[in-house]
């Protein structure tokens, strides 16, 4: 990893940071945890599926542009860097963890399927939402 890149993940951590402490200071913890993880799964989706459509019109329309990024993955900045700052699995282990220390076996399993169902909905949602606003990829 270049440098620049190094530095470019490191100040988008620091942004995501910052806003994940700012969701958490307006909302219950467990709640800001459920919408930062969904937040982020949702920008990583939406990264995908913007790579994934600048990747197919490189190859479909080769040229000057065509070079570089080609088969670099999306944005590290973005997808490391901010949403990894930006969302938590350990923090989601640590609250389960509370949940099933405190014999709340049900909590643990709702806040886990909820997080599971919210993520990947997130995520889809936005992939599709990429595809209906910028036409299908082959």
């Amino acid at each position: 990893m270049s440098l620049r890149v190094a530095a470019t993940v490191a100040a988008a951590g620091i942004v995501g940071a910052a806003a994940r402490s700012g969701v958490a200071t307006q909302v219950d913890d467990d709640w800001a945890l459920l919408i930062v993880n969904v937040v982020g799964c949702g920008i990583v989706g939406w990264a995908t599926a913007r790579h994934a459509q600048a990747r197919h019109r490189r190859a479909v329309r080769p040229g000057i542009g065509s070079a570089g990024r080609s088969g670099a993955g999306p944005s590290p900045g973005l997808t490391a860097g901010f949403c990894g700052a930006l969302t938590s699995m350990s923090a989601l282990a640590l609250q389960l963890a509370r949940y099933l220390d405190d014999g709340r076996i049900a909590m643990a399993g709702a806040w886990l399927g909820l997080t599971a169902v919210a993520c990947t909905a997130a995520f889809v949602m936005s992939r599709l939402a990429v595809v209906l606003a910028y036409g299908r990829q082959p």
